[in-house]
């Protein structure tokens, strides 16, 4: 019932395709030399499109420029979209900067958004090190990340297949290149699939059709028309039946009007066969993919079982735990799990406000099962205002605002959870509400076992109309791989409830 996920993996998509378009204006060097020399600039606007409907416009912007003393390009990337959940609305503005050297590398990288109020991550490359500063409303957390070398900006990725002279079909590439999003190096295969013939207002354009496969996800794949002259004409990304675009088009065409995208409703999955129970202990369901391995999306849990039929197909059997109090340990919770007792940029676990606000609810309070049963049902009433949102609210933002949706209310218990050394961990997946599966976030604890809760709910064990594809792993500061879940699934995933 959260629109946050693929608020970020729309968001993400839009941003990554960057990656394949905003480099357009320097893919013929001489073409570009020759703009700057004439005092044009490396301008373009693109539409922005999700299943056929604009929902936005990108801006890219190149130049030289100087960074510290260093000859460099100057990256400038705008993005604007527009997306609905349940009929509310909301507008996503990201801004991309980047000095990249004639190495390709990053030198300095700067991106903001307006993500539940202001995010802003700032880094450099030095030596091969990404030195990371992230700030989320006002919270500001510092990271370093290895960069080996040969690794190249997300921007310049076209650059180094269009380096090659002549292209050919048949000409693959393979690099390594830093994504702003998840702020690590990521392998990037490029493949030159044909040549075509396209018109861009009433003049006819020769092009390059690469395809761009980037290994995350399980390969996130776009296909870019680029033209013989270095201009990116059309971008797609698929994305599992919620195929993005980003074509080329004049400014004033940009700006113009957008239509509507319910991306909550239109990404829900209407189940066959049975009607789910409300507050169900046992769920049993036929489960298939049209494409992709059935066993790569869905989870095997201690409380949630797959047995595979065939490649795309399985049966799914959830059971709900019965839990003891008297059989789980006291607080806190030592060696056992303790990775998943520590503070990130959205789990703040170890903050003054956060640790004083969980004493005050425990109130003495030293049997874990206990313990976490109060949390959850404190982190149910206590955020008064069960908003969708878009992109993910951290903890700390969360216990000021009380507003939010799943993935607000499970932050915020997993930081109350670790602050007095109760192991807690995010599941995300599925959760089946009136008429279908919606996509959702929901914690997981530690209390000798891995139990699931959801504060969301109001369940303090989870019902077992929940059905997890992804999570149970150590978050990172950008919590993108949660998102892994709904890209394998989306528009993909057939459910018939068998009991």
């Amino acid at each position: 019932m959260t629109l946050s996920k693929l608020y970020l993996l729309c968001c993400f998509v839009t941003v990554w395709i960057v990656a394949a378009t905003a480099h357009a204006a320097d893919q013929g060097q001489g073409a570009y030399q020759k703009m700057l020399q004439q005092g044009q600039a490396g301008e373009h606007w693109y539409n922005v499109t999700l299943m056929g409907t604009k929902i936005g416009y990108m801006h890219t912007y190149l130049e030289n420029a100087e960074y510290q003393g260093e000859k460099v390009k100057r990256n400038k990337v705008e993005t604007v979209m527009s997306l609905k959940g349940f009929g509310m609305g909301m507008t996503i503005e990201t801004t991309r900067l980047e000095y990249t050297g004639a190495d390709l590398v990053p030198r300095y990288f700067l991106s903001t958004s307006n993500e539940n109020g202001s995010k802003q991550v700032e880094g450099r490359i030095v030596g091969g090190v990404a030195y990371i500063k992230m700030t989320l409303n006002g919270e500001t957390t510092e990271s370093e990340v290895l960069v080996p070398s040969g690794t190249i900006s997300e921007f310049m990725t076209g650059d180094a297949l269009l380096a090659q002279k002549p292209i050919h079909v048949g000409d693959k590439k393979i690099v390594h290149s830093f994504l702003f999003d998840i702020l690590k190096p990521v392998k990037t295969e490029l493949e030159v699939l044909a040549e075509e013939t396209l018109t861009y207002r009433g003049e006819e354009k020769q092009v390059y059709v690469v395809k761009q496969t980037t290994d995350m996800m399980g390969g996130i794949t776009a296909r870019v028309w680029l033209g013989g002259d270095g201009v990116t004409y059309r971008t797609e990304v698929p994305l599992m039946g919620l195929s993005m675009a980003l074509t080329k088009t004049d400014r004033q065409t940009a700006l113009g009007d957008i239509g509507e995208v319910d991306i909550v409703l239109r990404t829900r999955i209407l189940p066959g066969g049975k009607r789910p129970i409300p507050a169900a202990e046992r769920l049993v369901a036929e489960v298939r993919l049209t494409e992709r391995s059935i066993s790569e999306a869905v989870m095997s849990t201690a409380m949630q079982k797959l047995e595979v039929i065939s490649e795309h197909a399985g049966k799914l059997s959830i059971q709900v735990p019965t839990i003891a109090a008297a059989h789980c340990p006291d607080l806190p919770i030592q060696d056992a799990e303790s990775a998943f007792l520590g503070s990130s940029v959205y789990i703040q676990s170890g903050h003054p406000e956060i640790r004083a606000k969980t004493g005050e609810i425990l109130e003495g309070e030293v049997n874990s099962w206990r313990a976490a049963e109060k949390l959850c049902r404190w982190v149910y009433t206590a955020i008064t205002d069960k908003k969708l949102s878009g992109g993910y609210s951290s903890a700390l933002t969360t216990l000021d605002s009380r507003s939010g949706d799943c993935t607000e209310h499970t932050v915020l218990f997993i930081a109350l959870a670790r602050s007095v050394g109760i192991p807690a961990r995010i599941c995300s997946g599925l959760i089946f509400s009136k008429d279908a599966f919606y996509y959702h976030f929901w914690p997981e604890v530690y209390v000798g076992s891995w139990v699931q809760m959801d504060p969301t709910l109001g369940q303090t064990l989870d019902d077992a109309n929940h059905i997890q594809l992804g999570g149970s792993t150590l978050e990172s500061d950008t919590l993108l791989e949660f998102a892994e879940g709904v890209f394998r699934t989306l528009n993909q995933l057939e459910i018939v409830v068998i009991e």
